[in-house]
């Protein structure tokens, strides 16, 4: 027997187009219409993976997905969110992040494309969800290919890489690398930036010495020190974790384990770049041309093609103006010798981007070619006057589209069935997807339009695809916009915050806890709502242990929720200076630090502290000089 799926929707037409493709695959199939009536179901029964919509009546998919997390029963379940409000990986990023959900599937798609993304998730549900590999050998070019195949599998864990006495820890999660470690001398930061002229290697040896007898990191003291102000210690650190990681692009032998886990250490500096775009960057710098030639030789007589299915969004590769123009004449119609005779002044630079590609599997091969009509095909030959026709026909389509209701930029009557809108949306896609453009030497402010027209059709077809969403539209073109209702728990639950934040403001502690309890009431997962409400019941009674201890516990749960926010550190250093833990207050302030660099607050802190420890030492010298003088 398959799997057991639940569907939570809104849409009958879209839950019997699911169940109905998901049943014939082999899966047993549930379906819902309400959020609740699913919570309901899946914390009393065994499913393997739900489909949730993310807009429905009653409760939202978003809140569906954190009560399931909330749970012991649900919180490892996979969770695919249905949308198509989202168009970027960092939109898609942050979604999952705020939500809590595996994956998203952006719509339109089909059984197919959402088979393909439940595979991974649904391979993962056994137990143990990952087996720790055993160690491998690391060969030319496997760390790229090595990433890729833990980006394809979602994976989460560490990736341990070994090669004599030089040992790389990198962080995987859902398969991005986020975080590097290496015990390797010349990655640690202070000689990155004497590497890089920031500071001399005077002040790094200064540094080393005083976080050595301090015990503190040397990012801080290289602040104190007034050498690095700390937005410059932000980007530094994000750049030395980026070294580390691409460094090992150049190993031609070692070893390698991945060894699976579910989070780590909120501390740590997580870089923003896909592994295709880490991939290809790293290939750039660090292979050599032999390594290169090696790699792309076995592929030399193929024709490439774009792939049908690729791992990644075309944008996540973040390619020059050069590599969007090789990977546009990748169609199946040259081989790879003959993409590279066609650049013979950019051979290399050509060959790191194909290898890239490849090995992301963005580009596919074939022994034979296909048949393409020259004018398909980009290139300087005929660019020129293909550009000029879709400059005129881009203005004449934009100035028509952007001015219509959704019905007309469709093409659709009024009375449209879902199925209509879904077939007119395909078509306009189509013609209009900003990736059908690429290589074609268009202006920024052409694409910039492309990109509005197809963001627009894609919320008309949000709304007329959803038949309640299609009613509601309908009526506020023929009767205009309806009045908010001033009921909703979210504007109530931020109005209490504010008023909280007004009173804490005031330093009117005992006023402020209720309002600010209101709103954690109405919306628990919000940080910043359980950050000022724990703050706001510390200052009204700072000297009573049960209410520090309170407060403790609501800061450490909204650090959960969002390690990012400074204040939540700043306060729990504050707390844990009444308490006496000097080290713990010292290293939240760190934290707030590399949260908000401008946290002008910790960072006072912090030089209070050194200068109470400087104190300290110069003391104890004196009495001991005064020991021996006696």
């Amino acid at each position: 027997m398959g799997n057991k799926i639940m569907i939570i929707d809104d849409d009958q037409g879209l839950r019997s187009f699911l169940q109905k493709g998901l049943t014939t695959a082999g899966y047993q199939v549930v379906t819902v219409d309400r959020g609740a009536i699913g919570l309901q179901k899946l914390l009393t029964d065994d499913f393997q993976l739900v489909l949730i919509d993310i807009n429905m009546p009653e409760i939202s998919g978003p809140a569906v997905c954190s009560a399931l997390r909330k749970h012991e029963k649900t919180r490892e379940l996979p969770v695919v969110m249905m949308t198509a409000m989202f168009h970027s990986p960092e939109q898609i990023a942050q979604a999952k992040a705020e939500y809590g959900a595996d994956e998203f599937l952006l719509k339109p798609f089909t059984i197919d494309d959402l088979i393909r993304q439940m595979k991974p998730l649904l391979s993962n549900t056994g137990k143990p969800v990952e087996a720790t590999r055993e160690a491998e050998a690391i060969d030319a070019g496997s760390i790229p290919q090595l990433l890729h195949e833990l980006y394809g599998l979602k994976h989460t864990g560490l990736l341990h890489l070994q090669r004599g006495d030089a040992k790389k820890i990198i962080y995987i999660k859902d398969g991005y690398p986020i975080f590097a470690r290496s015990n390797v001398l010349s990655e640690c930061l202070g000689r990155m930036l004497v590497r890089e002229g920031v500071i001399t290697q005077v002040d790094c040896d200064a540094s080393v010495e005083r976080s050595r007898e301090s015990g503190r990191l040397q990012g801080t003291v290289l602040i104190e020190m007034g050498l690095l102000t700390p937005q410059e210690l932000h980007a530094a650190l994000a750049r030395q974790v980026t070294e580390k990681l691409l460094s090992t692009f150049a190993w031609q032998d070692g070893s390698s384990q991945f060894v699976p886990g579910k989070d780590f250490k909120k501390s740590v500096t997580s870089i923003q770049l896909t592994p295709a775009s880490l991939i290809l960057n790293g290939i750039s710098r660090f292979w050599a041309p032999q390594q290169l030639d090696a790699f792309l030789n076995p592929f030399r007589n193929d024709y490439l093609k774009q792939a049908s299915d690729p791992k990644y969004r075309f944008q996540d590769i973040e390619l020059t103006k050069r590599g969007t123009a090789i990977f546009a004449q990748c169609l199946g119609s040259l081989t790879l010798s003959q993409m590279l005779d066609r650049h013979p002044l950019a051979r290399r630079e050509v060959q790191q981007i194909l290898a890239a590609l490849l090995i992301s599997e963005m580009l596919e091969t074939s022994t034979s070619a296909e048949e393409i009509d020259a004018a398909e095909i980009p290139g300087e030959q005929n660019r020129q006057p293909i550009d000029e026709k879709l400059r005129r026909k881009i203005l004449e389509d934009y100035k028509r589209i952007m001015q219509a209701d959704y019905f007309q930029a469709l093409g659709l009557n009024r009375q449209c069935s879902t199925s209509e809108a879904r077939r007119a949306y395909y078509r306009l896609a189509k013609e209009y997807h900003p990736d059908r453009f690429l290589g074609s030497g268009l202006s920024q402010e052409m694409s910039a339009k492309i990109n509005e027209m197809f963001q627009f059709i894609t919320q008309a077809y949000t709304v007329l695809s959803n038949p309640k969403n299609h009613s509601e539209y309908l009526e506020e073109l023929v009767n205009g916009p309806k009045k908010a209702i001033n009921i909703n728990q979210v504007i109530e639950a931020e109005t209490a915050y504010q008023e909280g934040r007004t009173f804490l403001n005031m330093r009117r502690y005992n006023t402020a806890v209720k309002p600010l309890q209101r709103a954690i009431e109405l919306s628990p997962e919000e940080p910043e709502y359980l950050t000022h409400y724990a703050w706001a019941l510390f200052k009204a009674s700072p000297e009573k242990p049960a209410a520090q201890n309170q407060s403790m516990e609501v800061l450490l749960a909204s650090r959960e929720l969002n390690p990012g926010l400074d204040l939540t550190h700043l306060y729990l250093g504050h707390i844990y200076q009444v308490q006496g833990k000097e080290r713990q207050s010292e290293k939240s302030f760190e934290l707030a630090v590399q949260a908000n660099p401008d946290c002008t607050e910790a960072l006072r802190e912090l030089r209070l502290i050194n200068l109470r420890r400087d104190h300290a030492s110069q003391s104890k010298g004196l009495f001991k000089k005064f020991i021996n003088k006696e």
